[in-house]
């Protein structure tokens, strides 16, 4: 398997840049797969020794790059944050080719005011890429995203990713065996909009401000692959809940798609103790916070389709995925009704009806 690393300060472009990269790849029939590194690290507090969890992170993604490639997946797109003073990091038996984005200070405060950070924030940001980028391993690529759109840039990028013949499905998984010991999972879904993710992290959240050991996981985000032999999406939460279990976290929150079914996950955890909750809110509910989403911004994740989408694709969103919040509760799953609670008193329900 080839896996192209795109890495650089905040506001260069990393992550609209492997999106459309993959995207490419996947018009071209490629099989093909993307991760976003920052998905690999959600787990507090750091690793003795590792405050920033850079090694955290290099070592979900060496367990989930396994993964991909047996999946079938031929080349992996990876975006995110890296320890610019070292040369870049390597996989055993995956091709890795790395490339360093760059950016002006006055491009990349344009591209982060969209974001609607805190000022003190974008500065905070703004300087500290300024400082990485004096610092980059000349090992590191470089390539210049200044005034240039994510389609130029993907083009350029694609043209430099130096390809060799790994067949994906001679790379042996490596990094912690999944379901190494356990621990209770807290499992998070409902339909579309009912607000899984952002009830998910406010617990995850509560639990680090209290000093608690937690990890998290968006299981959409570890999901995308295309054009392979099989999802990817269980398998990579796996190895990302053993990656942070040897780091100290037995306990784990993971929010999920509705159509992933308790058979499935408790095949893919069989040693951990998961909890599963759905949560319910009703259509009118559901779109109105797809239209606060779009029109209000929110956190940049990948494949998300309802930051630029009109009114008729929010309907057909709502519609498609509306019947769901209906079906009777699914093996051992606790559905718990969000419509009308505010934020802090849907965490307080999902705490309660788990036993978090």
């Amino acid at each position: 398997m080839d896996l192209l690393r795109l890495a650089g300060a905040a506001g260069v472009g990393k992550s609209t840049t492997a999106w459309a990269i993959a995207q490419r790849l996947v018009a071209e029939g490629v099989a093909s797969g993307f991760v976003d590194i920052d998905q690999l690290g959600m787990c507090y507090p750091p690793p003795a020794g590792d405050p920033d969890r850079w090694a955290l992170k290099e070592r979900a993604l060496t367990a989930v790059a396994g993964e991909f490639a047996r999946a079938g997946v031929a080349r992996l797109v990876v975006s995110g944050v890296a320890w610019p003073d070292d040369p870049p990091p390597t996989i055993p038996g995956i091709s890795v080719h790395s490339v360093w984005l760059d950016a002006s200070e006055e491009t990349r405060r344009e591209r982060l005011d969209v974001r609607r950070n805190e000022p003190e924030q974008v500065e905070r940001s703004l300087a500290a890429g300024t400082a990485e980028a004096a610092r980059v391993h000349p090992a590191w690529e470089r390539v210049d995203t200044e005034r240039r759109s994510a389609a130029a840039t993907a083009e350029d990028v694609l043209a430099r990713w130096r390809v060799t013949a790994m067949p994906g499905e001679s790379a042996e998984p490596a990094g912690p065996d999944a379901g190494l010991g356990g621990g209770r999972v807290l499992w998070i879904t409902g339909p579309r909009l009912a607000g899984a993710s952002r009830i998910g992290w406010e617990v995850a959240t509560h639990d680090w401000e209290a000093g608690r050991h937690v990890g998290f996981a968006d299981v959409r985000q570890l999901s995308f692959a295309w054009n392979a032999d099989r999802p990817v999406g269980l398998a990579n939460l796996a190895r990302v809940q053993a990656t942070f279990e040897q780091a100290g976290a037995r306990r784990f929150v993971a929010v999920a798609p509705w159509e992933i079914e308790p058979e499935a996950v408790r095949a893919a955890l069989p040693t951990s103790e998961v909890v599963f909750l759905r949560l319910s809110a009703p259509d009118a509910e559901r779109r109105a916070r797809a239209l606060s989403r779009r029109d209000e911004g929110g956190p940049l994740l990948a494949g998300d389709d309802i930051l630029h989408a009109s009114d008729a694709v929010i309907a057909r969103i709502i519609h498609t995925s509306g019947a769901r919040w209906k079906v009777p509760p699914r093996d051992e799953e606790q559905i718990i009704e969000v419509g009308d609670l505010s934020l802090a008193d849907a965490v307080a329900a999902v705490r309660r009806s788990s036993g978090w």
